[in-house]
């Protein structure tokens, strides 16, 4: 499903970039949760990345949550 919708956000990543993040970091999630180390470190520096391209601040990769990428899309930004 995760891939899914990085499919559907590729399809202009400019426009968007904050959607691409945060399901790259949930992505992350999901390799963390099936002791995929590896592959989770790279999606989370990925997702670190483009969340600071977004936001121009430089948080600690290991310090950031569901919440700071929530933050960062309009919809579930509330």
């Amino acid at each position: 499903m995760a891939n899914g919708a990085l499919d559907v956000w590729s399809v202009d990543p400019s426009a968007h970039k904050n959607e691409i993040a945060r399901t790259t970091f949930f992505k992350g999630r999901l390799f963390e949760a099936t002791d995929r180390s590896q592959k989770a470190s790279i999606a989370f520096r990925v997702a670190w990345r483009l969340r600071k391209e977004i936001t121009q601040e430089d948080k600690d990769m290991s310090s950031l949550t569901t919440k700071d990428f929530d933050e960062i899309v309009a919809f579930w930004a509330r």
